[in-house]
């Protein structure tokens, strides 16, 4: 019997059909093997891709809480009315405006700071009560902080307090509890607990997960809590000897796994039915059998090293066209959820465009690959005013409405992104600065457009700050803080595109602090006049008086007239100025009269006081008041103020003329009027720049200009004053050539009201008439 036995074994037929089934079921077993390794391995992946993606984005939506908080903070401590709170000590106010800003975005507890950094306010006790403790401080980003309160983490952010100099600190506090974990945890899908310790001791522990009270190890790595499997990682908020705050991060494996338990399963009945019937069909499928599985074995392969782009398929309709078909639909949907937590990670969740960490990836690629380009930041006029009036739930329609606006309008290889808090940046590849300004500009004049948004329509107003690369840097992180410095200086109107210049970035800094300090300088009486006396040639007397202006800031000094006015004109504060100049003049004017001291005194105003049609009549407002004669005061306008609207400027100094007010064209010659135009201008005086008096000499250009100039203003019936005398020589000079009035630091530099009238003793009489000084 043995040896029949063995004399069948020993036949080819039975050898090849035992060798076919053997190879088949060795195939088959590495197969499944294969799968089920790639499988598990695929699932690990998959769960450590979540975790790791998960953790940026939780970065992310700290730093977006953070950003959030700053935002409401900011808006706070720019409130007047809290300033002057926290200026004139008034605590029950603070607290008052504390506990509101607390309440309306939702923060845990606000502190106050006073000057001297002392904690002074908490909305987390009552007045009176005893203070809260700071035990701990650690900086999370540029605009937010970790700290432990009474053993209790937080984040925090901080803004100071300025009237204009600091005299305070507000900082706003959100816990770190279970309901920012559970909030976190619906965004990330990650489990998530906060950990605070105090010498390795646990102080406070708040989870997503039920046993987060236990003691559990806080390492990096695979751990099993319960009856669950984790893949976690901590992440250190603070450490500061002896407290640390750290979050933990967990992705369940068993979760994933079960995604591929039907998978497995399928593998395993396909794999027992293949055995079974291999014993008769070995011999015709043996051939059949290499290729298909060695096709599925690399496909499931691919997959466990997170390559999910190549269809998995196979002519056939058995058990093996099955597998691949399954393998195809793992494919497909590990693809889909990997796809989702990335879009999420790197786009906005309102508007559904990249965020800015795909802005930095596409210029770190352009800027690899050397093609240039520009990249602009776009940002809403008074966009806080807007949310204060309608609310946010309207604004976030209105940012989503203006997207719709944009996106069929955008210039070839242009990528457009919103960043709450920043507001859209367009990164335009290939293009060239001129074009890129035309086509931005086209754009915020789409922006600009009259919208209807929960049937309220509304026009706004777009600026942009524009950087060109590579010209101005190469580092993605520097390009967007350019492209902020631009915006700064765009203003809304024709300079609403403002490109970044290099040499303004060190003044950049300076320029804000002037451009928002300047509104306050008349409440902190940094502002004063000066008088500089105007010498009548003829008789060698002074009827008459400049007015000028002087800004002496309280940490920058002295402000020079050509930086402040320039800066007060661009930003609308040039009316404030005026209106404050107008106030002190007429009141100086008012002293002078009743000491029986007669001097007309001259101011200047801007081309934009001649814009305001009640600009003429608050002067005479104001004379009239004060019971003084209009001759009393002259008008001074430049002639490149006139240039701007001369149709509007006429008709304001018309109206000035008619009140009995004496108007002079200043700085004649600096401008491009004509003289159709000067002869149309109901002014009485002509003042002659001062580039063309400061150098004199007979035969010099500035010698002809002068001259000729005096004769014109002369046959025009016209009064000339020269400005910008400096020396014996330019006095006698402009004497001999009937000059009518000269002003310049040889006669005086200007003067305080009281040095001014001690001059006019001192001097009465030094200058002659014709004769000469």
């Amino acid at each position: 019997m043995r040896l029949n036995s063995l004399m069948r074994i020993r036949s080819l037929r039975t050898r090849l059909i035992l060798t076919a089934v053997g190879l088949l079921a060795i195939v088959l077993g590495l197969v499944f093997l294969a799968v089920y390794a790639s499988t598990n391995f695929s699932a690990q992946r998959q769960a450590q891709r979540q975790l790791e993606i998960g953790s940026n984005v939780f970065s992310n939506l700290l730093e977006a809480r953070a950003r959030e908080l700053t935002n409401a903070t900011q808006i706070l401590v720019a409130d007047f009315g809290f300033r002057q709170a926290v200026a004139t000590g008034d605590l029950a106010t603070i607290r008052s405006a504390l506990l509101n800003q607390v309440g309306r975005i939702g923060a845990d507890q606000a502190l106050f700071f006073d000057a001297k950094g002392v904690l002074r306010i908490s909305t987390a006790t009552v007045a009176g009560a005893d203070k809260v403790e700071v035990q701990a401080l650690q900086s999370l980003s540029d605009q937010a902080m970790i700290t432990v309160i009474d053993n209790r983490p937080y984040l925090l952010v901080e803004a100071v307090v300025r009237a204009p100099v600091p005299v305070g600190q507000v900082a706003m506090a959100f816990a770190l509890d279970t309901a920012l974990a559970n909030e976190l945890q619906k965004i990330t899908g990650l489990e998530i607990r906060f950990v605070s310790r105090r010498d390795q001791e646990v102080m406070s522990a708040f989870s997503t997960m039920p046993f987060a009270q236990q003691n559990m190890s806080m390492q990096e790595g695979t751990q099993q809590f319960a009856d669950e499997i984790y893949l976690t990682i901590p992440i250190t908020l603070l450490d500061q000897a002896p407290y640390s705050v750290v979050a933990q991060l967990a992705s369940p494996l068993n979760e994933a796994l079960a995604s591929f338990d039907y998978l497995k399963r399928e593998l395993m009945i396909i794999t027992l039915i293949a055995l079974l019937v291999s014993s008769l069909l070995a011999v015709r499928l043996s051939g059949s059998l290499a290729r298909p599985v060695t096709l599925l074995a690399l496909a499931a392969g691919r997959i466990g090293r997170g390559d999910y782009s190549g269809k998995v398929a196979l002519p056939r309709t058995d058990e093996l066209g099955m597998l691949a078909t399954s393998i195809d639909e793992m494919r497909v949907g590990i693809a889909e959820r990997e796809k989702l937590i990335s879009y999420n990670a790197l786009h906005d969740p309102l508007t559904g465009l990249p965020n800015v960490s795909v802005i930095r990836e596409r210029l770190r690629s352009a800027i690899a690959n050397a093609q240039a380009g520009v990249l602009a930041q776009c940002d809403l006029v008074s966009a806080e005013l807007l949310i204060n009036a309608r609310g946010q739930d309207f604004m976030d329609a209105f940012i989503r409405q203006s997207v719709t606006r944009l996106v069929d309008h955008l210039p070839a290889h242009a990528l457009l992104a919103w960043q709450p808090g920043v507001g859209f940046l367009l990164l335009l590849e290939r293009g060239n600065l001129d074009q890129a300004v035309v086509d931005i500009d086209a754009l915020l004049a789409r922006l600009s457009e009259k919208m209807q948004v929960d049937d309220i329509k509304l026009s706004s107003q777009w600026v942009a700050g524009v950087v060109e690369w590579p010209l101005n840097g190469s580092d993605p992180h520097e390009l967007l803080r350019q492209a902020s410095i631009a915006l700064a200086d765009a203003s809304p109107g024709a300079d609403r595109v403002a490109v970044y210049q290099a040499q303004r970035d060190r003044a950049f800094q300076r320029r804000i602090q002037l451009a928002r300090d300047i509104r306050y300088a008349p409440e902190y009486k940094e502002l004063s006049v000066v008088f500089q006396p105007k010498l009548d040639l003829a008789s060698g007397e002074v009827r008459q008086v400049e007015a000028l202006m002087r800004w002496t800031h309280s940490e920058l000094g002295p402000i020079g007239p050509d930086e402040f006015i320039v800066l007060a004109e661009q930003t609308g504060s040039i009316g404030m100025l005026t209106q404050w100049m107008m106030d002190a003049v007429v009141s100086q004017l008012r002293d002078w009269i009743d000491r029986g001291i007669g001097l007309q005194v001259a101011m200047n105003i801007s081309a934009r006081d001649l814009d305001d049609p009640l600009f003429p009549q608050r002067i005479e407002g104001l004379l009239l008041a004060q019971q003084i004669s209009p001759a009393y005061l002259s008008m001074e306008v430049t002639e490149s103020a006139l240039m701007t609207d001369p149709e509007r400027s006429i008709v304001s100094l018309r109206v000035l003329r008619e009140l009995g007010i004496a108007l002079a064209v200043d700085d004649y010659g600096t401008g491009y009027s004509s003289l159709a135009m000067l002869k149309s201008l109901p002014v009485q005086d002509l003042k002659i720049d001062k580039s063309f008096v400061l150098q004199l000499a007979e035969g010099s250009e500035d010698a002809v200009i002068v001259k000729s100039t005096i004769e014109l203003a002369h046959n025009m019936g016209l009064k000339v004053v020269a400005e910008g005398v400096e020396n014996l020589y330019s006095l006698n000079w402009l004497k001999e050539r009937h000059c009518d009035v000269a002003q310049g630091y040889f006669i005086s530099r200007p003067l305080a009201a009281i040095d001014l009238e001690k001059w006019l003793d001192d001097t009465r009489g030094t200058f002659g008439g014709s004769e000469g000084a």
